[in-house]
């Protein structure tokens, strides 16, 4: 009789003979993007022990699809679109009359090159329409993979062990708190008439308060945008095996010189 036990295939489910230790099922993507909102330590912990490495596509996918809602519906309202169409023409109009005045091209080039982009601001124009489309997807994707890159040597600085897919894994599973952002921002933004609204400080500032860096500067100050770099740092500090306590600043310093780089430099801001 107990040698019949004792060669008794195992069941599934059962502890392995030689080990004592019960296989772990790897988390399913539904409880890795709702487990950001309620145990991020624990859901990143999982996510590392994974051999699942793919955590990053679903919401990702998600966020374009909210993303590509949200543009459709600041560009067709009015008071927006007036904002955005006017802001844009006025840096193009600023930089093609600093290259006039450098010689770099005529005036009646500026003028040909405005009339252009006259043109190309119809909103019922395919450049427009493209623009708009690909914009945000091309925006979402390059701020993943270049974010990641950023963050992943970050942790081989301070020798942690996460893999570039691990990264991966953590600011994408993050971007869900950016897609509720998003829905919010996008509600917030119809709802005052002005392009910079957000859960921060750019609320107690009127459009033409500050200069277009600053505010550009401020609007990045969203507490959600501070709930999402919080995420991140610690899901950095599980995949990495590294403290929170070192993960989450370095999160926040690198954050803080896109920051600068995109509010001075004026170079394009692609949504965090």
């Amino acid at each position: 009789m107990d040698e019949n036990i004792k060669n008794k295939p195992d069941e599934p489910g059962t502890s392995l003979p030689e080990t004592g230790i019960t296989p772990q099922e790897n988390i399913t993507q539904s409880d890795a993007m709702a487990g950001v909102f309620t145990e991020p330590g624990n859901t990143f912990e999982a996510v590392k022990q994974s051999t699942k490495k793919n955590y990053w596509i679903v919401p990702i996918i998600i966020l374009i699809l909210i993303s590509l809602v949200a543009s459709y519906l600041v560009l067709h309202d009015d008071e927006l679109y007036s904002e955005i169409k006017s802001k844009q023409i006025t840096a193009i109009r600023e930089r093609m009359e600093t290259a006039v005045k450098e010689g770099k091209m005529t005036q009646d080039q500026m003028n040909e090159n405005m009339d252009k982009m006259e043109k190309g601001f119809n909103r019922s124009g395919p450049l427009f329409i493209v623009s708009s489309t690909v914009g945000p997807v091309v925006a979402i994707f390059f701020a993943l993979f270049v974010s990641g890159l950023a963050f992943w040597g970050a942790t081989k600085i301070f020798k942690g062990t996460a893999t570039y897919m691990n990264v991966l894994s953590v600011l994408g599973l993050a971007s869900v708190i950016a897609s509720v952002q998003a829905i919010i921002n996008t509600a917030m933004a119809i709802f005052m008439g002005r392009m910079q609204a957000n859960i921060g400080p750019i609320l107690l500032f009127s459009k033409d308060a500050l200069s277009t860096s600053m505010m550009q500067l401020v609007s990045h100050f969203d507490l959600l945008n501070i709930w999402y770099f919080i995420i991140v740092g610690i899901g950095l500090a599980k995949v990495s095996n590294l403290k929170s306590s070192t993960t989450v600043p370095v999160t926040f310093l690198l954050w803080f010189v896109w920051v600068c780089v995109t509010s001075f430099m004026r170079l394009p801001f692609f949504g965090r």
